[in-house]
């Protein structure tokens, strides 16, 4: 199962909204968070800026699309989890890139990568808040069964 999740870890991340960004990643630390420590994730300031040679391609590359809700909906809890740190190193290395275009005078190349980020992490919030929801009416439905069971009991011990 581990060689499976991460198979399907890769072919998440290669449908990412960057795929160079979200190779590099890969390479450079694993992403099963449950085994590492908050200490030992610490990333260098090169995770916040691409290299210059990306930049440059960035200006002929086509960019991915976002994730949906519907192709979300099927990923488990870690999955989106992972993904949703890709999206978060790749969010704040789109800001930090704008910032530095902004500074220098330059366009920035493809400024809709940052829009398909944040639609892909709003997809990820709505799939998370649907399965919240679904738990807690859930929840809610088995408190109001029990209640029921235990006033059939209370009404069948009286009589």
């Amino acid at each position: 199962t581990r060689k499976s999740t991460k198979m399907s870890m890769n072919n998440m991340l290669l449908r990412a909204t960057s795929l160079h960004t979200a190779v590099r990643q890969i390479s450079r630390c694993t992403l099963s968070l449950q085994y590492h420590s908050s200490a030992s994730m610490a990333m260098p300031l090169s995770e916040f800026r691409e290299k210059k040679d990306i930049r440059e391609e960035r200006l002929t590359q086509n960019v991915g699309r976002s994730w949906t809700v519907k192709e979300l909906r099927r990923k488990s809890f870690e999955d989106l989890h992972k993904l949703w740190v890709v999206l978060y190193k790749e969010r704040n290395m789109l800001l930090t890139e704008m910032n530095a275009a902004r500074r220098s005078g330059m366009a920035f190349p493809q400024p809709e990568r940052k829009q398909k980020v944040k639609k892909s992490m709003g997809a990820i919030k709505t799939v998370l808040g649907e399965r919240k929801r679904d738990k807690l009416s859930q929840i809610a439905l088995k408190k109001l069964q029990q209640k029921q069971d235990m006033n059939e009991q209370d009404d069948g011990d009286s009589h």
